[in-house]
């Protein structure tokens, strides 16, 4: 059995399955990755596209739209486009994927290779989410938040699910989280390694942004918090 072989026998939703078998990975990859798209020594891993960019390991990444639960007629918000690979593959099955690249370099890699009517690229912080679309059915992240994005989860429909590694940076779990009655129910999945969020509700090591902003964006979201906890 070779590796898409074996990763479609793993894959629950045949739509997904559909859409791995049509969308090629290497038409996403860069000239010197190409030969390691469907390569078994490095399913497991992620590859380094530019310093500081990887794109999310091909079991890991497969296992995270599956437990998306995709489907026809869906709109979906993805948080950090990278390659572009995963948005084709979530384009494949949904009816609209808003997608949000914050690195500029990424954003017009991304937008090379994705020639999809049903995709909004955007350039920006994914940590905010779109409201301008909102809501969505799907929310997923491809990098890792400190906690729970809130705005994001906020522009989630009621009975949607987001799928998101939050941890620092050697403990992350990738959670399933469904909403609601407007509260999470979450649910561990497994232990990752992903590349830290870039935002104002990411890590703030890695974002430009004076104190003073940070700290006033931080108060709005406490208060956000305990207005829906009253």
């Amino acid at each position: 059995m070779n590796v898409k072989e074996s990763i479609i026998s793993k894959i629950k939703n045949p739509q997904l399955a559909m859409a791995f078998t049509k969308v090629n990975r290497e038409d996403f990859l860069p000239e010197q990755l190409k030969k390691y798209a469907y390569d078994d020594k490095y399913v497991e891993s992620a590859l380094t596209i530019l310093p500081n960019v990887t794109t999310t390991a091909l079991s890991l990444g497969i296992y995270m739209l599956d437990s998306l639960d995709l489907q026809k007629g869906q709109k979906i918000l993805e948080i950090g486009t990278g390659i572009g690979y995963y948005t084709a593959l979530m384009a494949e099955i949904a009816s609209k994927i808003v997608s949000i690249e914050i690195n500029d370099d990424m954003y017009e890699y991304s937008k090379k290779r994705l020639n999809y009517s049903n995709i909004e690229l955007i350039k920006g912080d994914g940590t905010l989410g779109y409201e301008k679309e909102s809501p969505y059915d799907r929310v997923i992240s491809w990098a890792a938040s400190p906690t729970l994005l809130c705005k994001p989860f906020e522009q989630l429909k009621e009975g949607g699910i987001m799928i998101t590694p939050i941890g620092v940076e050697r403990v992350q779990w990738l959670y399933k989280i469904t909403k609601k009655e407007g509260n999470p129910i979450i649910e561990k999945l497994t232990e990752v390694i992903f590349m830290r969020m870039k935002g104002v509700y990411g890590f703030y090591d890695d974002y430009e942004d004076p104190i003073e902003n940070r700290l006033e964006k931080l108060e709005r979201q406490v208060k956000s918090i305990i207005s829906r906890l009253k």
